[in-house]
């Protein structure tokens, strides 16, 4: 069900659910968990989380992986200045259709939290030993009946104090149950809860406890575990997932089956993992489905990825978007010399399905036939894409944390042989394909006269061309606790290339003059980008004389260009950050759509820590301005306060406590004005006009100017989490609330008010005396846009559990979740003004209305999940997932799912 709102786009039948965290810990691993009850496996394409910290101009991203339905994801904040983590959550359906969470403009109201510092107690590091983690590999999740604890050490007896080592378990000492011994510590631990883990080894001698070493895992429900990233372990470790499902989705009964196989390692320095998804749900008609990855790395300094990739170069190129190719880089003489290399496919080539060619008669009158117009059409979906081919590479001269300079460059480019695309009567012509079958002779002649008579329906897809290139400069004072970073960079874009570089012909075929060796240059240079006259900016500009002569003068485009700079100060009690950015309209680059364009201004913010990084007080201002070019008719000004306090107590008896406050105003300067219209339908009017005496030949006469449409508005946004454990029931129980009230008032529109609130709350229960975890989770979502326009409310409720029995060798579990949807939507029509004394059918006294006509759309999703996996021993388990799915009020046939799956793990 899809209904437009002032603010964007929704769709009813889904909606996601979000438990955001208190706070995220710096260079922790962080859990970030989406439902969206109702979607499985077969639904979507894709779903992506995109992330930024302290408001930056772009986001980066990473895949988010789906488990029996939960998109799961793992985040670790590794940016040693940032106060604050703002991201958002996007999910692409089979149908194109996009979920957002969120759902409210997500790239401009994203998810907030603190970064804090980790609660850990800082221990003297243990010099003169060396270990290897066999298992669990820090960062993955695993089942509870998967957990075993394994670390080798190595070290010479005579080089240590006397002492004993301890192993401990989220800060609880469990080195007596454990299996020690003087190079080999092992654990296996029961009645693990779900959720993150941390396991610390450590040397106690007499007088000092040293740290040996710490690292996280996650305990997940079966079906969830994940491998991911480098198992430093000498042995090699993996596993092999066999699936096979039977889905009835909308009443289409589809079997699918998949794989999934990783495997990771190291020897010494060097490191290597690999890992392959293969589903016979891919598709020529889709991005792929399948995934395949080859990590190396030789210690600090070699790293080389091959597959499905995720590279990550600069803001302002590419910032962890998936391609298909390699990325390697080297870091050499104490990194003081970097480079980096990518190449791959950002978008593989998908066909164009057309439909048939349609003949449209213009008649005057019932019978006088006067024309024909010819339309070629796509079948459903059946729009391609042209294969998107990427190269880049960065070089840096420099240790960044003392003083580093660097260059980089990228360059995206549409293959135009890699897929038919119809421009005109002769593609089809020329091509295999028959469609002009209906056509008669008459219009084939005139067709063949005149190729560019066929239009596309829905136009052709154009091929593009960009480059970005830029330098960076990075510099670190005072231990690096004063930075100085900045970057400038210049981007170019073709948004058609079909007709390679301007020529001699095509110059004076648009009407200007271009030589011969300006011409032969734009030939040399489409190896690095086609110059033509489809460049979204063209180095010079078009000029008419008196005459009526054409010309073209030559100037540089400033709105190609970007650049950001930031200084920050980082001490233990206090951080502070302020950074200028300038982002041309012009500015493009095809491998990073998040960049915010056309504007300039600073962003001030400054984090105290107070008791010892228990308590943080976080103050933001921003200010920015839009039209940095000057081309336009108005200015808009942002300006954002923001500020935001958090308790984060050691001792979990205590709860976590963060509430945030963000101001926002904006503002352009000009008036809401129509003369034509009453005071009290002024800001509903849907022309914004004004009368101004001018003296034209030599009278003054009053004239009607159309101004820019007003903008004036002010955003109060607040965010409050808590986080509780306690003890109840036998049972440790984690609690978690969270309250958002977003509410936009429009000063100068009658219906651009925009008011949000949301409330969830999620328990996390697991039983001392029962090997029983539950969970249940509540969600309640009303938005309120355009002043009346659609008004949505959404609740949802789920609550679930697993079981184990059989000495642990089976585990069931079960989920059910209920959603309730209420939609009340009007329309927004436009109305004459009865009273005006120009003529009704001018459109410059009309006003906006809402519709008395209410629709309202009531609906119900039901979901019921269970499953069950068994292990036989240490190295082969079954799990049987089946999920079935109902919405009420849609006209939709109820879906299930049903799953077995087989893994291997070693």
């Amino acid at each position: 069900m899809l209904f437009i709102t002032a603010t964007g786009v929704a769709y009813g039948q889904f909606n996601v659910q979000h438990q955001a965290p208190v706070a995220v810990e710096r260079n922790q691993q962080n859990v970030l968990e989406f439902r969206v009850p109702g979607i499985s496996e077969a639904d979507f394409q894709q779903a992506r989380l995109f992330y930024r910290y302290d408001g930056d101009f772009s986001y980066q991203q990473q895949e988010v992986n789906y488990r029996n339905g939960l998109f799961q994801t793992s985040f670790t904040a590794t940016n040693p200045n940032a106060s604050s983590l703002e991201y958002y959550f996007e999910l692409t359906l089979n149908s194109g259709e996009m979920l957002f969470y969120p759902n409210n403009l997500p790239s401009e109201n994203p998810v907030e939290v603190e970064i804090v510092e980790s609660t850990e107690e800082k221990k003297p590091k243990l010099e003169g030993i060396d270990y290897t983690i066999l298992s669990p590999r820090p960062g993955n999740g695993v089942t509870v009946d998967d957990v075993v604890i394994a670390i080798a050490l190595f070290y010479e007896k005579s080089a240590l104090q006397p002492g004993e080592f301890q192993l401990f378990i989220d800060d609880k000492n469990v080195t007596s149950e454990a299996d020690t011994s003087a190079y080999y510590i092992s654990y296996i631990p029961k009645d693990l809860g779900p959720g993150s883990h941390t396991i610390s080894l450590e040397y106690k001698t007499e007088d000092q406890t040293y740290s040996v070493t710490d690292w996280r895992f996650a305990v997940v429900t079966p079906g969830q575990a994940s491998f991911q990233g480098f198992g430093p372990g000498r042995a090699p470790q993996g596993q092999v997932e066999l699936t096979a499902r039977n889905q009835e989705i909308a009443g289409d009964i589809n079997n699918a089956y998949t794989g999934r196989a990783s495997i990771s390692g190291a020897y010494g320095k060097f490191r290597y993992s690999a890992n392959g998804y293969l589903t016979s749900q891919e598709s020529v008609r889709l991005q792929p489905q399948n995934r395949y990855g080859v990590d190396l790395s030789y210690g600090d300094w070699w790293n080389f990825e091959a597959g499905h990739v995720y590279p990550v170069m600069s803001q302002f190129t590419i910032s962890g978007r998936r391609v298909h190719g390699l990325n390697t880089s080297l870091h050499l003489l104490n990194d003081n010399i970097n480079l980096q290399f990518m190449y791959g496919e950002l978008e593989r080539q998908i066909t164009n399905q057309y439909d048939s060619l349609i003949v449209e008669e213009v008649t005057i009158g019932a019978d006088s036939v006067v024309d024909r117009n010819f339309l070629l059409t796509y079948q459903d979906g059946g729009r391609g894409t042209f294969q998107r081919r990427v190269i880049g590479g960065k070089l840096g001269f420099g240790n960044e944390e003392k003083f580093q300079i660097g260059f980089h460059a990228l360059k995206v480019q549409d293959d135009t042989t890699s897929i038919f695309n119809v421009r005109d009567y002769m593609d089809l012509v020329n091509s295999n394909v028959v469609l002009n079958n209906n056509l008669d002779q008459v219009a084939r002649d005139s067709l063949m006269a005149n190729p560019e008579r066929l239009d596309v329906r829905g136009g052709n897809i154009k091929p593009r061309d960009n480059v970005v290139a830029g330098t960076d400069l990075k510099m670190g004072f005072n231990n690096n606790r004063i930075r100085f970073e900045s970057e400038a960079v210049i981007s170019a874009l073709n948004n058609n290339i079909y007709d390679g570089p301007l020529t001699v012909e095509r110059a004076e075929e648009l009407g200007f003059d271009v030589d011969k060796g300006t011409a032969d240059l734009l030939e040399q240079l489409s190896w690095l980008i086609i110059i033509n006259e489809n460049m979204n900016t063209l180095p010079f500009r078009i000029a008419e004389d008196d005459s009526g002569d054409i010309s073209g003068d030559a100037f540089f485009p400033t709105s190609i260009l970007a650049g950001n700079s930031e200084l920050s100060f980082r001490y233990p009690n206090n951080n502070f950050r302020a950074q200028y950015r300038w982002i041309g309209p012009g500015f493009n680059s095809l491998a990073n759509s998040t960049i915010r364009k056309d504007v300039a201004g600073f962003t001030l913010t400054d984090r105290m820590n107070f008791l010892s990084n228990r308590v943080y007080l976080t103050l933001g201002y921003e200010n920015l301005n839009d039209n940095v070019s000057g081309t336009r008719d108005a200015t808009t000004n942002t300006i954002t306060y923001r500020t935001n306090v958090s308790w984060y107590p050691v001792d979990r008896k205590l709860p976590r406590v963060s509430a945030g406050l963000r101001y926002r105003t904006r503002d352009n300067g000009i008036e809401r004005q129509n003369f034509l219209l009453p005071d009290d339908l002024v800001n509903a009017a849907v022309q914004n006009i004004r009368q101004e005496t001018r003296t034209i030949n030599g009278q003054d006469t009053l004239v009607t100017l159309v101004t820019p449409t007003p903008r004036s508005n002010y955003t109060v946004n607040i965010n409050t989490s808590v986080t509780q454990q306690f003890s109840w029931m036998n049972a440790r129980n984690d609690v978690s609330l969270s309250v958002s009230n977003l509410k936009t008032t429009d000063e100068v529109f009658a219906f651009g008010d925009v008011a949000s609130t949301s409330f969830s709350l999620s328990l996390n229960s697991r039983f001392t005396d029962l090997p029983l975890e539950t969970q249940f989770g509540l969600t309640v979502n009303n938005t309120e846009s355009g002043s009346g326009q659609n008004d949505i409310n959404i609740f949802g409720i789920y609550a679930g559990g697993n079981y184990r029995l059989m000495e642990n060798s089976l585990t069931l579990n079960g989920r059910i979740a209920i959603t309730s949807n209420k939609i009340s939507s009007r329309m927004i029509e436009i109305r004459d003004n009865p009273n005006s004394e120009v003529l009704n059918d001018n459109p410059r006294d009309n006003y906006f209305v809402l519709s008395d006509e209410v629709t309202k759309n009531t609906f119900s999703t039901f979901v019921l999940q269970a499953g069950a996996r068994y292990n036989f021993n240490e190295y082969h388990a079954m799990v049987f997932d089946a999920n079935f799915t109902n919405v009420s009020g849609q006209n939709r046939a109820n879906d299930s799912i049903v799953q077995l799956r087989y893994v291997f793990s070693f």
